[in-house]
């Protein structure tokens, strides 16, 4: 644009100096204006430094040329003058008709068009053609940054009508460059072996078909670098650096060749440490904070631990932005380096007011009771990450983000502004089917945040000729406003069987519970539950002789006093696809002393989470159950036995089909169950922006026993697994290959389930 500016001016001058017959000034009686196609005439007066009525003089010339090609609208203006009538002539710049942009694949068009559009250059605008130069150049720089130094960007100008241009930019990316040799130099505390497994760069080895680690990106190199330096330094090397980086191409600009000239220096060794500043707290409560200890090897990851354990400590007593300082003083002479933390507290911060936002189903009290970060009382960052924890582990919440803003007037006050998005967390399903015995109709639906409320709310039913089940289940989280649950069940379940085919028996079952759950800690809580269930058995003439034996020895109708009792811990971040933490679950359940049928049963259910990458978390499941009768009940009921195979066990396998077998030859559950699952969890490569949308890759292991574990016959199976929570539900999707199966089993490889717990 400045080029223009001073084209403009020299040609004003030209202009002026030529024309002789304006050496004397006028009065200007009108401005006319000619050679226009697209701009309005009132554009070009509007930048016109003169109006009608005033003096006009050769000097003013030049500034009428040069305020109409500031505007970038004209390639060429030229004055001139008829009597007291000032003439403009422009000849307008072409304007961009269209953009077409093609060759490309690492970048998308859209974020080249956008770059385009932020620079000036877009349709219907007039072309400017140094900032269309401008760009060219930069796309070209952000391909180099890529490693493709064999890419070329090249404009093409097509003349459409109406004085419009096309621009077309042809995009040659070439190959990524392939580094065929990183050195590093200077190295002599660790071999090169060693410092070349810590960086993202460098050659590929023969079993790496699918690795990107011999790609060059200039961004790459750089984070090496850092993570070079960090080696060093976290052990003890305070004047490491990397020196020079030489950076050679071959001919064909597809090879690349590094080196990396780095100085290492002395190792030090930590000296005394203290802590000064007014921080309020005793000399032995500081000292725990500080993880370097005297004589150890220095180490820049302990030194920014030790920082972060103050400010959390001083964040606890209400001092959310405090400011630690390191005074470092290095003894060279000794190799020592002393450390003096300063630590500035500030002053006490409060928080005014929580705003609740993004909540548009549930209602701002379910989220405030989850709150342990107060309102009037002072900022702690520790409850509020444990706040953030715990209303992202309600199931209808699928993120949340926490932050202050500051009160106006008030230093010493903040806001906390809590933003939720939130997901459906309810699971409906409903099923039609036709056999020989008549039309089956199933309908079911779990609300877990009933009418906003937090509360879950059951209903299920089932109908058909030979089955008929109705269940309904409600919970209220916060019964009392310290937090203790409590819910209840009824149900009522008759199956015939000997009509359906399905089993050799029959039963006539209903009952109801009630339940409360009593929390005893931020991560602990305590549930259990006592009911009622009357139950009848109907025995056919092929029902297999366990069931046979049982009602032989039991009778075939029950009145049970049910009992349940359970432990929970629970530190996830969240509750749909935790990133880290654990779960443990304990249950006992009986029939009661008194009933009809005494037993009882013992689980345990556990899981471990632990973050891989930002990305990807790696699972580690597990159980245990065992079930045994007391009393003057024979044996564990036989409605009451443990089940595996199948997608919520060991996928790969029939549902409920692995186990000991009866004497028709099916399943029959055992007395002892085992299960276990190792899972890689990561966002699917083909939909990473879809949200509630996870792969796995697992293993899978487990079966059920008659009393006496057998490790031989653990089945195993191993594959891939896709769960998307839909608005109906999770939906799993699941392949897995068994790993030993064994003759009699009944395999499985493609399973699916809808609507089911996760």
């Amino acid at each position: 644009m400045k080029k223009q500016v001073l084209k403009a001016s020299f040609a004003g001058c030209l202009l002026a100096l030529s024309q002789g017959v304006w050496a004397e000034s006028f009065v200007l009686q009108d401005v006319q204006v000619s050679g226009l196609e697209r701009v309005a005439a009132g554009t070009v007066l509007s930048n016109v430094p003169v109006s009608v009525g005033q003096q006009f003089d050769d000097s003013m010339t030049a500034k009428v040329v040069r305020s109409l090609y500031k505007t970038g609208l004209f390639d060429d203006v030229r004055i001139s003058r008829q009597g007291n009538v000032l003439l403009i002539k422009v000849h307008e710049r072409p304007a961009v008709g269209e953009i077409k942009v093609s060759g490309n694949h690492v970048i998308e068009s859209k974020a080249l068009i956008a770059a385009l559009r932020q620079a000036g250059v877009a349709r219907g605008r007039p072309l400017d053609q140094s900032a269309l130069n401008r760009i060219q150049r930069e796309i070209k720089q952000q391909y180099l940054a890529r490693g493709n130094y064999a890419a070329s960007v090249n404009t093409q100008l097509v003349k459409l009508p109406r004085n419009r241009v096309s621009v077309r930019i042809k995009i040659h990316e070439g190959g990524v460059a392939r580094i065929k040799a990183l050195r590093i130099n200077g190295n002599r505390a660790y071999s090169e072996a060693t410092l070349l497994k810590l960086l993202d760069s460098g050659t590929k080895s023969k079993f790496s078909i699918l690795s990107s680690r011999d790609k060059y990106a200039k961004e790459k190199l750089v984070g090496d670098i850092d993570k070079l330096t960090s080696f060093y330094r976290d052990r003890g090397y305070l004047n490491f650096e990397v020196v020079s980086t030489q950076v050679s191409l071959s001919k064909d600009k597809q090879s690349v060749f590094l080196n990396l000239n780095i100085h290492e220096g002395d190792q030090y060794r930590v000296g005394k440490v203290k802590i000064i500043g007014n921080t309020g707290l005793s000399q032995n409560e500081l000292r725990r904070l500080i993880v370097l200890k005297e004589g150890q090897v220095f180490s820049q990851r302990k030194l920014a631990e030790t920082r972060k354990n103050i400010q959390e400590r001083l964040g606890k007593d209400g001092f959310a932005f405090s400011r630690i300082g390191v005074l470092p003083q290095v003894d060279k002479i000794n190799k020592r380096v002393h450390l003096v933390f300063q630590a500035d507290r500030g002053q006490r911060t409060y928080v005014r007011r929580i705003n609740i936002r993004g909540n548009f189903r549930t209602k701002d009290e379910v989220f405030r009771r989850e709150m342990r970060q107060l309102e009037s009382s002072f900022l702690s960052k520790e409850k509020v990450k444990r706040s953030k924890e715990r209303i992202q582990r309600l199931p209808f919440v699928k993120a949340v983000k926490i932050s202050t803003s500051p009160v106006a007037g008030h230093s010493d006050q903040v806001d906390l502004d809590v933003v939720v998005s939130e997901q459906s967390s309810n699971r409906f399903n409903a099923a039609v089917g036709y056999s020989g015995n008549g039309v089956l109709f199933s309908v079911g639906l779990t609300q877990n945040n009933f009418m906003g409320t937090g509360k879950s709310l059951t209903l299920a039913a089932t109908n058909s000729k030979s089955t008929k089940n109705f269940r309904l289940s409600y919970n209220n989280p916060y019964h009392t406003v310290d937090g203790v649950g409590r819910g209840f069940n009824v149900y009522y379940n008759k199956n015939d069987a000997s009509k359906d085919d399905v089993s050799d028996y029959s039963s006539n079952t209903y009952g109801a519970d009630v339940n409360y759950t009593i929390p005893i800690s931020e991560d602990n809580s305590i549930r259990f539950s006592i009911g009622g269930e009357h139950r009848e058995i109907v025995t056919t003439l092929s029902a297999p002789d366990y069931i046979k034996d049982f009602v032989k020895d039991n009778g075939d109708t029950y009145n049970n006093i049910l009992g349940k009792i359970s432990y929970v811990h629970d530190t996830r971040d969240r509750f749909l696809f935790p990133t880290k933490g654990v779960r443990h679950n304990i249950v006992l359940a009986a029939g009661l002393p008194g009933s009809d049928l005494e037993y009882y049963k013992l689980k345990y259910r556990g899981a471990v989470y632990a973050p891989v990458s930002k990305k990807v978390t790696f699972a580690l499941k597990g159980g245990v159950s065992y079930g045994k009768s007391y009393g003057k009940t024979s044996k564990l009921p036989f409605f009451e036995r443990f089940y595996s195979g199948g997608i919520s066990t060991v996928r790969g396998f029939d549902n409920n089909s692995l186990g000991p077998k009866d004497s028709n030859g099916d399943s029959k559950g055992g007395t002892l169950g085992v299960n276990a699952r190792a899972e890689l969890l990561f966002p699917a490569p083909f939909a990473e922006d879809v949200d509630g949308l996870r792969m796995s890759a697992f293993i899978d292991a487990g079966n059920v026993f008659d009393d006496k574990f057998d490790a031989a016959d653990i089945r195993y199976s191993a594959g891939l697994s896709a769960t998307w929570i839909s608005p109906i539900g999770p939906f799993t999707l699941s392949y897995a290959k068994p790993l030993n199966a064994k003759d009699g089993d009944e395999t499985q490889q493609l399973q699916f389930s809808i609507g089911a717990s996760f």
